[in-house]
Order: C-alpha cells, then sequence, then structure tokens
C-alpha cells in the first residue's frame, strides 16, 4: 500500500503500534501534543540531534528500511554515550515521499524500535510530514548524566594519554563493500563490514564506566573520523597532540579491504568514520586504572594511540617517515 493512500492518521496509527510502549519515566507520550515526562533527579539533561538525508547520509539502493532507522537512532545515542550519559527519550519525525510504501516505513519503524529497546530508550513524539524528494529522518535524544560525571571535548591536558576503545575503519569498508563488487575479500570480513556500516553500536556502556573512573579528561565519538574528532577534542582544550601510527588500531574489515579501493587502512582509520567507537583522553597515572576498569567490566581493552601535547605543537601524526600534521577529515557538508 502506497502511503498517500494511507493518509496521515492511518499512517501514525499504523506506526505508533510498531513501537515499544513508554517506561515508568514517561508520563504521556505518544498521543498529545507534547510529551510529559518525569525527569531524573539531580541529574544533567542531555540533549542532541542529528538529521539524516537519503542520498546524502544513506542510500536505500543498499540500505535497508530497518538499518535506516536502526543508525538514524544509534548515531544519536552515540552523542549521548561520548558525554558519559544514558540515553532516556527520543522524539522522531520522518520526511515522507509519496510514493514510498507503507512497508517501507514499517521497516523503517522496526529498526527504530529494535534500537530504542537495545538503549532503553522510550520514543516520545515526533512528526511525519509530506517531503517532495528524498526520505529524511530528523531525531532529537533526551539523556542524563550525574553532574560529577559529564565528560566534555574540552579537559584535555598536555602530558594525557589518547586512547579509543576499539579498531577502526570497518564501517568506512562496509560502505566500500555496499557500492562495489570486492572479489577476493572473506565472506565472513564481508559480513562483518557492512554490519559495522549498517548497525552501528553505540558505546554507551562503556562510556558510563570511562566517566566514572575519575581519570578521563575529554571524551568524543568516533563518527567523523578519528583524526576529525581528536582535532575537535584538542581545540576546545586549547591543546596539541601527537597520534603513533603504529598505535593505530586497523580492523580486519579495513586491512583486507582498504587496498581494493586504492586506499590504505590508515586513511580509513583515520578519516573514513562513523565507526563510533570512542576517543578519549586520560591523565598518565590513570591509564592503567582505566584499562583495568574497561576489561574488568566486559569490554575490550583501551589501545593507547597517542599523547596531548602543549598547543604550540600542532596536532601530528608520527609515522615511519617522520612527523606529518592532522588535517580534518571524514565527511563535510559543505566542503
Amino acid at each position: 500500500m502506497k502511503i498517500k493512500h494511507l493518509g496521515e492518521f492511518g499512517l501514525i496509527e499504523r506506526l505508533g503500534r510498531i513501537l515499544p510502549c513508554p517506561s515508568d519515566r514517561v508520563i504521556k507520550g505518544i498521543g498529545d501534543d507534547t510529551a510529559v515526562l518525569r525527569p531524573e533527579q539531580e541529574k544533567l539533561v542531555l540533549m542532541t540531534t542529528d538529521m539524516l538525508i537519503e542520498d546524502v547520509h544513506f542510500s536505500l539502493r543498499y540500505f535497508p528500511p530497518r538499518a535506516v532507522g536502526w543508525k538514524a537512532l544509534a548515531v544519536n545515542i552515540s552523542d549521548i554515550a561520548a558525554m558519559g550519559g544514558l540515553p532516556a527519550q527520543a522524539t522522531v519525525s520522518v520526511g515522507i515521499p509519496a510514493h514510498f510504501d507503507i512497508d517501507t516505513i514499517e521497516g523503517i519503524y522496526e529498526g527504530l524500535r529494535e534500537c530504542a529497546s537495545q538503549y532503553k530508550t522510550d520514543i516520545v513524539g515526533g512528526d511525519t510530514v509530506k517531503s517532495p524528494h528524498g526520505l529524511i529522518i530528523n531525531i532529537t535524544v533526551l539523556g542524563w548524566v550525574e553532574p560529577e560525571l559529564v565528560t566534555y571535548r574540552s579537559g584535555a591536558k598536555p602530558g594525557d594519554i589518547i586512547m579509543v576503545t576499539g579498531p577502526l575503519g570497518s564501517s568506512a569498508a562496509g560502505l566500500f563493500l555496499l557500492n562495489n563488487e570486492a572479489a577476493g575479500v572473506s565472506a565472513k570480513i564481508a559480513e562483518q563490514a557492512v554490519a559495522s556500516h549498517l548497525y552501528p553500536r553505540a558505546r554507551v556502556d562503556e562510556g558510563r564506566v570511562l566517566s566514572g573512573s575519575g581519570y578521563v579528561t575529554a571524551m568524543n565519538d568516533i563518527s567523523d573520523g578519528l583524526a576529525g574528532e581528536i582535532l575537535e577534542i584538542c581545540f576546545a582544550s586549547g591543546a596539541g597532540c601527537e597520534l603513533d601510527e603504529a598505535a593505530l588500531p586497523i580492523s580486519p574489515c579495513a586491512a583486507e579491504t582498504a587496498g581494493l579501493a586504492g586506499v590504505t587502512p590508515l586513511e580509513w582509520a583515520l578519516k573514513g568514520g562513523e565507526d563510533f567507537e570512542l576517543v578519549f583522553t586520560v591523565r598518565p597515572e590513570g591509564v592503567e586504572v582505566v584499562e583495568h576498569l574497561m576489561t574488568e567490566a566486559g569490554y575490550l581493552r583501551p589501545l593507547r594511540v597517542g599523547i596531548i601535547l602543549p598547543a604550540e605543537t600542532g596536532c601530528c601524526i608520527m609515522g615511519k617517515d617522520g612527523r606529518a600534521a592532522i588535517g580534518p577529515g571524514g565527511f563535510n557538508h559543505f566542503r
């Protein structure tokens, strides 16, 4: 059935049945003009928003509708994780082309539901409108964090150790494989790479462990590539940095696939983006404590990839060919 035959009210009612029932944090969710929420006592409120546009952020040529919904919510939840917080509620506004069928839209909402359930997030409202061109999804997520645990980009100091929560480059490998035939890539690697691009995982629990350690001074999620995210931390903190090329964790997906794309695995690790691991800085005396807390909680041991330096040294990467400046990477809408 086409959307235009169902009507707006029928569409909203049908999609509303897909979404999970709200938790007791929600006094009144979908159904009124405004949701009524129960605040978390003595907590700071976090709010973030992201918009995904067809043929800019994703293509329905290779994105299943379920993956569109999952990713649209997960990228917002990742921003909450980067502050050391927990997601709580979300609103979802969708611009839908009239030619879409209801199965496609229901698939998107199934992905939203699955992601919301995974991260214990209540979807409490939003809007549905007609889009004259492609599909548009705009999501706002509210979360909370204890005042003593909130972690900004701006706290890094010279001498702090730069660390990441996991390997990099898988999402870029997945995007390449979704758009190209890649003979010679093993089925297992291809499956992992594609899944990492279509269904990214927000490091919420890891962010809570890190912010609660007492030693993490700044944090960012790797949405636009490690290079861009560490530059954001350095800019906000008034600092410089040096990354160690040999220490950067290259995912097996990137290692096996990058050559087919005519790039190096390092380029995907630095600038590929959408890995949604966390990059963070740690006071030197707390590095081993952080490593222990993460492994004790059942997560990968975070990896040391560089050091924060005084601002006048700039931001660079040290490799086998010497020292090179780090430039911004990742996707830029207006470049």
